[in-house]
């Protein structure tokens, strides 16, 4: 497939993200009280939306990384990045789930499975890349063997664990996880700095 077809599936996913953000940010509710006394009385909601808003964004920067040196897809490349996406898509229903009782522990677990899900489909999408760019050194050096995905889910199964004992941990150690892909890949950056 030519790089048109790269472009049209990164602009396809530049599109369904801000879609569920907005979604995300429909489902808050107005607080009962229009006063600050009322908008503390929200704040686990506004905290679950903003940890929720930014592990969007933390993903949809590194997906846009993770495409910088690809040079072509193939139908596996099109179909793991749309199990991403219908994951993704989940992330307001789970924050919804979270919202309605902070304290839960099926709350808590189901988001943290949902990143698990997450991590997983961004691990198919890896190595389905690599995969359909064999050719391209720069990315099979980069993407390859990323122990940081792995990393990665070995830690969501240590919050998911935690959060048996702990229930508001579920969120919060998810957000603590991703904060480890804040910054996007390094090798890639190197590479595409030197083309």
């Amino acid at each position: 497939m030519t790089n048109l077809k790269k472009n049209r599936l990164e602009a396809f996913t530049d599109a369904i993200v801000p879609i569920i953000m907005t979604v995300l940010v429909l489902e808050l509710k107005r607080p009962e009280e229009l006063s600050w006394s009322g908008l503390w009385g929200i704040h686990e909601e506004l905290m679950s939306y903003a940890i929720s808003f930014f592990l969007l964004a933390i993903v949809w920067g590194n997906h846009h990384h993770m495409f910088l040196l690809v040079k072509s897809i193939d139908g596996f490349v099109i179909w793991s990045n749309t199990l991403l996406l219908f994951l993704l898509s989940f992330v307001p229903f789970a924050t919804g789930i979270v919202d309605s009782d902070p304290h839960s522990l099926f709350g808590s677990q189901l988001y943290t499975l949902l990143f698990i899900g997450i991590n997983l489909s961004w691990n198919l999408l890896r190595v389905s890349l690599v995969r359909a760019n064999k050719s391209v050194k720069a990315v099979v050096d980069s993407l390859h063997r990323d122990s940081k995905s792995i990393y990665t889910l070995f830690a969501f199964i240590v919050v998911f664990f935690v959060s048996i004992y702990w229930h508001e941990f579920g969120m919060i150690g998810t957000f603590v996880v991703m904060l480890l892909w804040v910054m996007p890949y390094r090798k890639i950056e190197h590479a595409a700095k030197r083309i």
